[in-house]
């Protein structure tokens, strides 16, 4: 082997995902991500780095620095925007977080979102309720049956038609990729039916998109939004703690948007600079000390991505692992699989009931089963999770606790009958081989329900 393909082979060794176990294989990416080598290598350099000097790191190092121009720079170059439309987070919740509390709603404001929503979306708008009298838009997903045969322009005209109802909302916030379904919405279809909705802003979670899916593509394009919130830990995995807020107006000021969680308000009510001449993202970036050594190791997992292809090959590969497994359920028990089959809403998501292997026509939609199918599989050496849907309910009321739990009981709205789902995460660092162990191991596991 030569010296230059000796060197290659190491690199590819060092960035292997060393850090997961050996004992069990991780199906469960949309929760969290691990990390490859030499990303782990870096954070812990750039940590040791701060360290050593931790007031020099945070005021003037070019990438530990609080002001983060570089790595926000390096970021927003792989997702194709400006530095100045790129805010660095925490995680998705916050950026969620930021924008919902910091745009101006005003009482009787509407806002259209779906019943699948994470938290992250529906408690900043039942504070935004209590507190402001907004209005609230829940769509209903169609059922499983039928969404599993939807293509995206059917999907979205079930969700969001063009009704009275929902023209001149003041906001259509959904997620990228539902986290209950794996479907995955076109953001350019989103962006023109919101237009046709006379919608201002279009709101994206992305919580299960980043990372998976090719951002360049027309269809995911971050320039379709308003406002996306993401993470890097999940599907890009990165370092914990590390996530990203674009926002499509980089000079967006108040009244339309206070910088919450901002050391930077005074700058839009005193001073010499016209407030136009301060970025949003850069008023939100300055809020104290964040996880920097972590913003600064995502520097290398983009270098190691790029040596892997890039974000198509990526795509590509955590897609076929999903096809494989979406393929091996609608063989078995094609009325279990929630997850669409059309490939234009398909996603590294793969969901489904548990079913009864002898009898694949019957499947159990209830809690418990799915946390014994759960269980069982983590018995197997096989790391999944239960999922409930539907997940939002923004009603004005407020029942008492259920004895009955396939019932969504919380102070953001009226119970709700929840079905839950098995859900497996396909990522980059899983293979064939462990596809087929997991296939054995659900085998094994539903001939015993």
């Amino acid at each position: 082997m030569s010296n230059a393909n000796l060197l290659q082979h190491e690199e590819r060794i060092k960035c292997e995902f060393s850090e997961l176990p050996s004992d069990y294989i991780y199906f469960n990416n949309g929760t969290e991500g691990s990390m490859p080598g030499c990303v782990f290598k870096a954070y812990c350099i750039a940590l040791e780095n701060w360290a050593n000097n931790p007031t020099i790191a945070y005021e003037t190092d070019p990438l530990l620095g609080k002001r983060q121009k570089e790595n926000r720079k390096a970021l927003a170059a792989i997702l194709g925007v400006k530095q100045n439309n790129i805010c660095l987070t925490d995680n998705t919740t916050m950026g969620m977080n930021l924008v919902l509390m910091g745009l101006d709603f005003k009482a009787k404001d509407k806002i259209v979102i779906t019943d699948h929503e994470h938290p992250c979306v529906s408690s900043p708008l039942w504070i935004l309720k209590r507190k402001h009298g907004i209005q609230t838009e829940v769509r209903a997903f169609p059922g499983a049956q039928q969404l599993c045969q939807m293509n995206s322009d059917e999907l979205i005209d079930f969700l969001f038609p063009v009704i009275p109802e929902l023209k001149n909302a003041k906001a259509l916030c959904v997620s990228h990729i539902y986290n209950t379904t794996g479907v995955r919405l076109p953001l350019d279809k989103l962006k023109h039916r919101a237009d046709q909705l006379n919608i201002r802003y279009l709101i994206v979670d992305g919580a299960q998109a980043l990372g998976m899916v090719d951002m360049s593509h027309a269809e995911n394009r971050l320039d379709n939004c308003d406002f996306y919130a993401a993470p890097m830990h999940k599907w890009m995995n990165g370092p914990p703690g590390t996530g990203i807020l674009y926002i499509k107006n980089e000079f967006l000021s108040p009244p339309e948007f206070y910088p919450v969680l901002s050391q930077k308000m005074g700058s839009y009510l005193c001073g010499d600079m016209p407030s136009t001449h301060l970025p949003m993202a850069e008023a939100l970036q300055v809020r104290g000390c964040s996880s920097i050594p972590a913003f600064v190791a995502l520097r290398t997992l983009m270098e190691y991505y790029q040596r892997q292809g890039g974000q198509i090959v990526i795509k590509n590969y955590i897609f076929n692992l999903a096809g494989e497994i979406s393929d091996f359920i609608a063989a078995k028990a094609p009325n279990s699989l929630v997850s669409p089959r059309n490939h234009a809403l398909q996603s590294g998501l793969v969901t489904f009931f548990p079913f009864k292997w002898d009898q694949p026509e019957t499947y159990y939609t209830d809690k418990e089963t799915a946390v014994n199918v759960v269980n069982a599989l983590f018995k197997e050496g096989l790391q999944v999770r239960f999922v409930p849907f539907p997940t939002v309910d923004l009603s004005d009321e407020c029942r008492l606790q259920s004895h009955n739990a396939n019932l969504l009981i919380d102070c953001s709205g009226e119970p709700v009958d929840q079905f839950f789902v098995i859900r497996i995460s396909t990522a980059y660092f899983n293979t064939h081989d462990q596809l087929d162990i997991l296939k054995q191991a659900l085998e094994r596991v539903l001939k015993r329900l």
